[in-house]
């Protein structure tokens, strides 16, 4: 055994092959522990984050394996909560110099309304959005999912959330590109407040989530191209007023989509005109359902006790408009609803709203519509 040692260490170049062997057998080692350390820490920070809803399998890819995630921030206010929170669950992980992965899911709260006429909801368009609220505009990716029971601790009903994440690389870019890849774990938050929340209703589906294609402006709702028809507008046709001469351009459009509320205001103009009263049309469409629906009585008092006598409208008139009110159960809930047609002339504002209406009440699902009435304004 001495000899055999003799001769190994009088060798020479045994000695120093065993030396980078053994060098390398630790380094190797080393970075197996360190590599084993690493992906253990990454999967627990993936078992805390958001819930919990961030699986390898929804952010494979996405973060670098190379790499040790840090939970920056993390929020989890899913389900009963006694409150209303402003912001559902958000999480932030952070790796490298610039890396990043931000998730948050905040409710869909309209703007405080100043009244329930048509105006007066169609002017909370305009209302400033808090920075939380508007987040979802420059994320990577978003959805907005529907809670058709209602999050639970607010004082009105909030029947959508909104979920959002944006990824960023090592040099703190957004990677814009990952946002298809991003769809399975923005669907699996959506799901995960929805099953605390007992929303009912479809599940969210990874195909579902989408980013938005265009800034958003404004207060609206939901996004809008320049010039395309608001999603509460979407049902009108101008074929409704008669013939093909009331379609001139682009109809002068406003709309919102609200949990209590939707209206729309359409003007349109005339292809050829007789007369300068003869050449707009005004159609309004109102919605009302839910908490709002004792205001919309005491407001309209005076108009809904008409509809059964009316007595027709004035002659001698420059315009003429004539509303309609029905009521009927729209996505499940009771909806009081109201058009106007406003034109030139009585006899085809008369002609032309009960089409209106029903265009307007099929648009929205609506069953079991008995109309109340109408009456001259």
């Amino acid at each position: 055994m001495a000899a055999a040692w003799e001769r190994f260490i009088g060798h020479r170049v045994l000695p120093k092959a065993a030396l980078v062997v053994l060098a390398a057998s630790l380094v190797a080692a080393f970075v197996l522990v360190r590599s084993e350390r690493r992906d253990a820490h990454n999967a627990g920070v993936l078992d805390t984050a958001c819930g919990g809803v961030l699986s390898r399998d929804s952010v494979r890819g996405l973060l670098p394996g190379d790499e040790t995630w840090e939970l920056y921030a993390d929020l989890d206010l899913t389900g009963p909560s006694g409150r209303g929170p402003r912001t559902l669950l958000r999480c932030s992980l952070d790796w490298g110099e610039g890396g990043g992965l931000d998730l948050a899911a905040v409710p869909v709260l309209d703007a405080p309304l100043s009244g329930v006429r048509a105006e007066d909801i169609l002017s909370a368009r305009n209302a400033k959005e808090p920075g939380w609220a508007t987040a979802y505009r420059t994320a990577t990716t978003q959805v907005t999912a529907a809670c058709p029971a209602g999050l639970p601790g607010y004082p009105r009903a909030v029947t959508r959330f909104r979920v959002h994440a944006s990824l960023f690389g090592a040099d703190g870019s957004e990677q814009v590109r990952a946002a298809g890849e991003l769809g399975e774990a923005v669907a699996a938050a959506a799901n995960l407040v929805r099953d605390r929340g007992r929303c009912g209703g479809p599940a969210v589906e990874p195909s579902d989530v989408r980013p938005l294609p265009w800034p958003v402006a404004g207060g609206s709702e939901d996004p809008e191209e320049p010039g395309e028809m608001p999603p509460a507008c979407r049902w009108f046709r101008p074929e409704l007023l008669g013939g093909k001469d009331w379609g001139r351009g682009e109809p002068n459009h406003r709309g919102v989509t609200g949990d209590g509320a939707d209206a729309c205001s359409l003007m349109l103009r005339r292809a050829k005109t007789v007369t300068r009263e003869d050449q707009t049309a005004v159609v309004t469409s109102v919605s009302w359902r839910g908490p709002l629906l004792p205001e919309v009585r005491t407001e309209y008092g005076a108009e809904l006790a008409a509809l059964s006598r009316d007595p027709g409208p004035e002659t001698r008139r420059k315009r003429y408009r004539l509303a309609v009110w029905a009521d009927a159960s729209c996505s499940g809930a009771r909806t009081l609803s109201r058009v106007t047609v406003d034109m030139a002339a009585a006899s085809p504002a008369a002609a032309r709203a009960d089409g209106v209406l029903d265009a307007y009440l099929a648009s929205s699902g609506c069953r079991a519509a008995k109309v109340l009435g109408k009456v001259w304004k």
